[in-house]
């Protein structure tokens, strides 16, 4: 099984899948990049305090934002995450839960949720990846809040020179962001890849991946029913299992 994210993120998930049985490769497609503008990543990290909502849709963007933060924020400054490894980020590098989790877990999901708890228009502040999906600002936007989106770091797109070597010897290949599927389809050619991939598994950890893995014309068997790891896994395992019966 090859797994395209860099080994120290993708610890947890290689260990569970190897208790499961599974010959794991880890294999990075893509990094994490400096944010865009860093003067205003870092105003909108001092002035977070203004805002009713901190919006944040990654780990990533939880990591940058707490590299940057220069004293505590404000006890009742409400904070929303896109997950639960987010809400984990979060709780590791600022001390504290999100109070606010949607229980599908996309951007989309996040704008739901805050659009319910929200009932008068609010004030977000939403750290992001540079080329985050914009359904998230836009539905906080037609739904009457001010908000502020703020790239917090870029999504490189770094896939090996030897990547088509991994994928040939492997028989399912996990994707865990759209940027991933970019990657892998970059690094195996381009319109090249959907050849390179046929007799592969794909298996996509969300709607959003699972709908770029689409767009660049791949077929994908597998995606779980919430967007998290231990469904990821159970997903896997399910299919192997059904293969077998």
């Amino acid at each position: 099984m090859l797994v395209t994210r860099a080994p120290d993120q993708s610890a947890d998930f290689v260990r569970l899948l190897e208790e499961r049985g599974a010959h794991v490769t880890s294999i990075p497609l893509i990094r994490i990049g400096p944010p865009p503008d860093e003067c205003t990543l870092q105003e909108a990290v001092d002035n977070a305090d203004a805002y009713d909502w901190l919006a944040f849709t990654s780990v990533a963007g939880v990591d940058a934002f707490a590299q940057r933060l220069r004293r505590p924020l404000r006890k009742d400054l409400r904070i929303a995450v896109v997950g639960p490894a987010t809400d984990d980020a979060l709780l590791n590098r600022l001390g504290v839960h999100a109070d606010l989790m949607p229980t599908h877990y996309s951007g989309s999901g996040l704008a739901d949720a805050i659009n319910r708890q929200a009932k008068t228009p609010q004030s977000v502040l939403l750290i992001t990846a540079h080329d985050a999906s914009p359904v998230l600002h836009a539905k906080l936007r037609n739904a009457g809040h001010r908000v502020d989106k703020v790239d917090a770091y870029t999504t490189v797109e770094a896939p090996p020179a030897d990547l088509e070597a991994h994928v040939s010897k492997t028989d399912v290949v996990t994707l865990a962001s759209p940027s991933a599927v970019r990657a892998l389809v970059r690094g195996l050619g381009g319109d090249a890849a959907g050849e390179k991939l046929r007799g592969k598994l794909l298996a996509c950890i969300g709607p959003i991946t699972l709908f770029e893995a689409r767009e660049r014309g791949l077929h994908v068997e597998i995606v779980p029913e919430a967007a998290t790891i231990p469904a990821f896994i159970d997903a896997l395992c399910r299919y192997y299992t059904t293969q077998q019966s």
